[in-house]
């Protein structure tokens, strides 16, 4: 709802009911129709693990988090952080940008340079490996790309150019793992347009940390330069800086500045702040409501505390349910007393807003309420009225059901695709769609479900409007559709288009997207044929890696440890997977299973482990670890399991899609190797795994199925059909009543008629099977 068209009238007096200054030391909305949102991110890191401690890092962060804040940014601010801390920060921040809003990002910690390449430094970094750059460190220039990717304007401070912590080091950062020695200083870098990045001190220099107990000389610097000098814009801001730390440090370090700045920015909020005014007018009482109203000749008097609901989203507008429970007939002033601890309120041409802080969370659940509150003050005659504003939020069930994770464009809830229960999925974000047909990430949640389900056009097209909308994420779904070889196309009537889909990863990237980042980075190291195509594969995936994107250190760890190769680097590779991993990640765990089975590195073959991180695979949903382990017990390599152990490993593969499960359960049975099993359920096993992705599969599947005796196929498809939900007699004779089963059965999921003979017809009835239980082919 809008807000009252009397506003500009009530913008126009002063609060008299309360001091001025009152008002606006607590005012904690931003008049948004001149003032673009604000974001800061803050990290100062002091109290190292392995290297020198610094003295004020922690005291020179906190006061720029102060700073900030009171300049209307919100604040992402962490002291002494870790490499997964560091990553966590970060992915908050990117899912809490805004189209164009204003970034800064502050540092004050241990950095170096290697190569040309500029480091920050998590507490925990050791660097015991010449390939542990990308595990242990933090890319400036990724993390500035990254921030200024959907801002209008971002600013990196950074004082962190102190000694260097490790003299004499060589470090692994290209592709072909060529080595750089550690630097102290910092290198100049291109910037992205309308940025600016400053440093403490000239590039190659080191910077002073300051006495202890103090700010440094930089951020000192800043800090009395904003004070005395608070509307110059930033340019200005910073030629003052570094005037005033050449004068401190008596000529010894001269801070520097790199700018692609084109428009102005200043660190204090533009404007003159004023008091907001509230909707004026409630809704009418709809029938059977009460009808008991304040005239606008009535004083207001306003409840002490009211409770609305709304639906959790990255704004969630406030204005109507204000108004209703407030029972407004008269515009009023307010002032926010007490601002909500998990979230900002903001005013702009479309009334109130409140803005959760969003931050990444594991759906685990189908219903989940968040709640947050805060204190209005309104400017009554009869002098200042505080109401207490309690806000229950109930998180929409598409979101919870199939949203992704890290999506630019999401509310933070997350199913992994082995998570995702296609049909509530299916249904909660049909639901959403139609009830928010111009919400852009309800239609890409839907595409995720329908791809789950195996309704690949379907899902394309969901992708396809999601993108067309603006939805960042959609271009990575619509993109892989349109190269990927796990769809039959002509059946999911999606021409394949790799130039389009490269374009749309390019437009991912540009907007930030690690998932961009690594399909068109894994789609670059695997296919291009120039060492430049793979570099650039391999900047990509490393820098989605950075970000915490599991998939891309599985890729790279897989990619450095590939036999006869010339990338072939255990040491290096096994640092990918181990990180993995240790996000939980069953893909890094089935690697790591495959490495140590195969004995990979130099710590050879551990068939304990392997079968450990293969059942931690299996059970996590790991399209082929089921197969694995199926294969280590046939092998030998398990002791005190048989066959009837393999085949259930072989079974659970089969059905999440693995057609070597059902090939390898059916040559067992018909072996005579497992007690229980029948030829004709060797023949299911076989029928269903021939009409699996996997090719090779499906080929042995074929020549197995090829030599069967005719009854023994016939009492397969009866025995499926059957499994199906058919009644019939199992007696291997097709007659009238299992064709007329079998054809309506093809008839009702659109496939076509079998032929006459027992092969085509058991296959048939494999294809309803798939039909109706559809594997997931996003796992593998």
């Amino acid at each position: 709802m809008p807000l009252t068209p009397s506003l500009d009238a009530g913008l126009r007096h002063l609060l008299t009911g309360l001091a001025l200054g009152t008002f606006m030391s607590t005012l904690a909305l931003s008049q948004e129709a001149r003032n673009p949102a604000r974001l800061a991110v803050v990290i100062g890191n002091q109290d190292y693990a392995e290297i020198p401690d610094l003295g004020n890092a922690r005291h020179d962060a906190e006061r720029m988090a102060d700073l900030l804040r009171t300049e209307g940014f919100t604040v992402f601010d962490a002291y002494d952080i870790d490499r997964r801390g560091f990553e966590d920060l970060l992915r908050t921040s990117i899912l809490n940008v805004s189209d164009g809003a204003e970034i800064v990002f502050f540092y004050a910690g241990h950095g170096l340079q290697i190569g040309r390449r500029n480091y920050l430094l998590p507490v925990d970094v050791a660097f015991d490996s010449i390939y542990d750059l990308p595990v242990e460190s933090v890319t400036l220039d990724r993390v500035i790309e990254v921030l200024s990717a959907r801002g209008e304007v971002h600013v990196a401070i950074i004082d962190a150019c102190r000694d260097n912590p490790f003299p004499d080091k060589m470090m692994a950062g290209n592709l072909d793992a060529s080595l750089f020695e550690t630097r102290s200083g910092f290198d100049a870098f291109q910037t992205p347009l309308n940025s600016l990045v400053a440093f403490s001190t000239a590039p190659g220099m080191v910077a002073f940390d300051g006495q202890g107990g103090e700010n440094s000389p930089y951020t000192a610097a800043i800090l009395a330069a904003v004070d005395a000098y608070p509307d110059d814009d930033i340019l200005s801001v910073f030629a003052r800086v570094r005037e005033n730390v050449y004068k401190t440090t008596k000529g010894k370090q001269v801070p520097w500045e790199s700018s692609t700045l084109v428009q102005p920015f200043r660190l204090r909020k533009q404007g003159v702040p004023v008091p907001p005014v509230l909707l004026a007018a409630a809704e009418p009482a709809q029938e059977g409501a009460s009808s008991e109203t304040r005239t606008a000749s009535e004083p207001a008097t306003l409840p002490a505390a009211v409770t609305i609901t709304a639906t959790y989203d990255r704004d969630v507008p406030l204005t109507a349910a204000l108004t209703r429970a407030l029972n407004l007939t008269e515009a009023l002033d307010f002032a926010v007393t007490t601002p909500p601890s998990d979230g900002t309120l903001s005013v702009a041409d479309n009334g109130m807003i409140y803005r959760p802080r969003l931050s990444e969370r594991r759906a685990t659940t189908r219903q989940i309420d968040l709640s947050d509150s805060f204190t209005l003050t309104f400017d009554l005659p009869d002098g200042p009225a505080p109401v207490t504003v309690s806000l229950d939020m109930e998180v929409n069930g598409c979101d919870l059901a199939a949203g992704d994770a890290l999506d630019p464009g999401g509310v933070g809830f997350y199913r992994l695709p082995n998570e995702i229960e296609i049909a509530p999925a299916l249904a909660e974000c049909r639901a959403a769609v139609s009830q928010n047909p111009d919400m852009p990430r309800f239609r890409y949640q839907l595409g995720r479900a329908e791809q789950a389900a195996g309704l690949f056009k379907a899902s394309f097209d969901s992708f396809s409007a999601a993108a067309d909308a603006g939805h960042i994420r959609a271009l990575n779904g619509t993109a892989r559709l349109l190269i990927t070889d796990k769809i039959d196309r002509a059946a999911a009537d999606i021409a394949a288009d790799p130039v389009r889909a490269m374009a749309l990863y390019d437009r991912g990237i540009a907007a930030g997207d690690p998932f961009a980042m690594h399909s068109k980075g894994l789609h670059l190291l695997r296919n291009s044929d120039t060492d430049q195509g793979r570099q650039d594969g391999f900047e990509l995936l490393d820098r989605a890696a950075e970000l915490g994107h599991t998939y891309s250190m599985n890729e790279l760890g897989i990619y450095f440890l590939t036999h006869d190769t010339e990338h072939f680097l255990p040491e290096r590779g096994m640092r990918y997977l181990r990180a993995s991993a240790a996000r939980n990640d069953i893909y890094g765990y089935f690697n790591l299973g495959f490495v140590a089975q195969n004995g990979l590195t130099e710590d050879g073959t551990d068939l304990a482990a392997a079968y450990d991180w293969f059942v931690k695979a299996a059970d996590g949903g790991h399209p082929i670890g089921p197969a694995a382990l199926g294969r280590m017990i046939v092998n030998g390599q398990v002791p005190g399991q048989g066959p009837q152990q393999a085949v259930a490993w072989y079974d659970k593969g089969l059905a999440r899609g693995d057609g070597w499960g059902g090939v390898n359960a059916a040559a067992l049975i018909l072996n005579g190797t497992v007690q229980g099993q029948t030829r004709t359920s060797a023949l299911i096993r076989l029928a269903k795994a021939r009409h699996l992705s996997n090719t090779k599969a499906s080929e042995t599947a074929a020549a197995l199925l090829a030599d069967q005796p005719p009854k023994e196929l016939a009492l397969a498809t009866q025995t499926l059909l059957v499994e199906l939900g058919a009644t019939m007699p199992i007696d291997g004779a097709i007659g009238p009543m299992t064709r007329r089963i079998l054809d309506r059965m093809a008839q009702d999921h659109g496939l076509p008629p079998a032929s006459n003979d027992r092969l085509s017809e058991l296959e048939t009835a494999a294809r309803i099977y798939w039909a109706e239980r559809p594997t997931r082919p996003d796992l593998f």
